[in-house]
């Protein structure tokens, strides 16, 4: 890679960093509107690529710098531990749409974890970090490494490819299933790629790295992923910029219809959102208080709220866009 393309390249990873931060801030900003999985899953993801891209712009920018061996070290560790944080938060976004598959993400972070500090322990034994030179002789202990990085790699892939079995055999099409395949269809071939870029690390030389480094498709999807949020920023409207207030039976409506309440559940709902207790719902519907509460922690749970001041929040966060979609539909 020349100097012009250098700085070329340099110029668009900084340029994505910037508009990543401003995506993180208004994720923020949207998370703190929308108190769900979803979104604290969302939020999750975007600040932990956010931080990785940051951090790995500065390892790899500095890399034969004048700088010390130990700040190298320091970075080169931290950069590959985010990058474990990234995978992990990335499952977990595309996981947390599978309501039944809650274990999957405890499960990659036990995996990353352990891949993390045996990973790093072999690489330090290694002698990696005692210079610039990434490249070690063979050897039981790069053998040992190669395989661990790339049964990481393909551990991640298959996880990917059963979601991508369950979006594709399970789900209804619709928009959402679209995203979804996109983010698995991106994490499987993002970790594709990085087992190339180990072999690459292995086997080819210092120059060639510098070109296969400048190749890394998580830029490109980093400036993809930051105007798709900008988008959905748009849409959500958290701030209600643009939005005239909405009533309460046609935000309740909205809620119900997102997260396919029953209509017992919608009415009981209705009075959540008046201020009734359980005692009064239960005289109001004619139906026992232990009824109520059966139906109260149905709704708590298919909304994923934790009590009824969050779910009175979601409800009056509800849009005159999500409304005026539900009823064209």
């Amino acid at each position: 890679m020349d100097s012009i393309s250098y700085n070329i390249y340099n110029f668009i990873y900084i340029a994505v960093i910037i508009l990543g931060g401003v995506t993180l801030t208004l994720t923020v900003i949207l998370r703190a509107r929308e108190r769900d999985r979803q979104h604290g899953a969302i939020c999750m993801f975007a600040g932990s690529i956010f931080v990785y891209m940051l951090t790995d712009f500065i390892t790899y920018y500095y890399l034969g710098e004048n700088v010390s061996g130990n700040l190298v070290f320091s970075l080169i560790t931290l950069s590959d531990i985010l990058f474990c944080v990234l995978v992990t938060a990335w499952v977990h976004l595309i996981a947390v749409q599978f309501r039944e598959e809650p274990a999957v993400t405890k499960k990659v972070i036990a995996l990353s974890a352990v891949y993390i500090v045996a990973s790093q322990i072999l690489s330090i034994d290694l002698g990696r970090y005692d210079s610039y030179a990434i490249h070690v002789e063979s050897g039981a202990g790069k053998t040992a490494l190669q395989i661990m990085n790339a049964a990481y790699a393909l551990i991640i892939i298959l996880i990917g490819i059963r979601f991508m079995y369950l979006l594709v055999t399970r789900y209804k099409s619709g928009g959402s299933r679209n995203v979804n395949i996109i983010m698995v269809v991106l994490l499987i071939g993002y970790m594709l790629w990085t087992a190339y870029w180990d072999y690459s690390i292995w086997y080819k030389t210092e120059e060639n790295l510098i070109d296969i480094y400048a190749m890394d498709p998580l830029i490109l999807l980093y400036a993809i992923l930051n105007g798709f949020l900008i988008y959905y920023f748009y849409k959500k409207d958290p701030l209600h910029l643009s939005e005239s207030q909405v009533a309460p039976e046609d935000a309740i409506d909205v809620i119900a219809a997102r997260y396919e309440l029953s209509d017992r559940e919608k009415e009981v709902l209705d009075h959540i959102n008046k201020g009734r207790s359980n005692k009064q719902i239960a005289v109001e519907l004619s139906i026992s208080e232990n009824t109520v509460k059966r139906h109260v922690n149905n709704i708590f749970r298919k909304t994923e709220t934790q009590g009824r001041h969050e779910i009175i929040f979601k409800i009056s966060n509800v849009t005159g866009n999500e409304v005026k979609n539900r009823g064209e539909k």
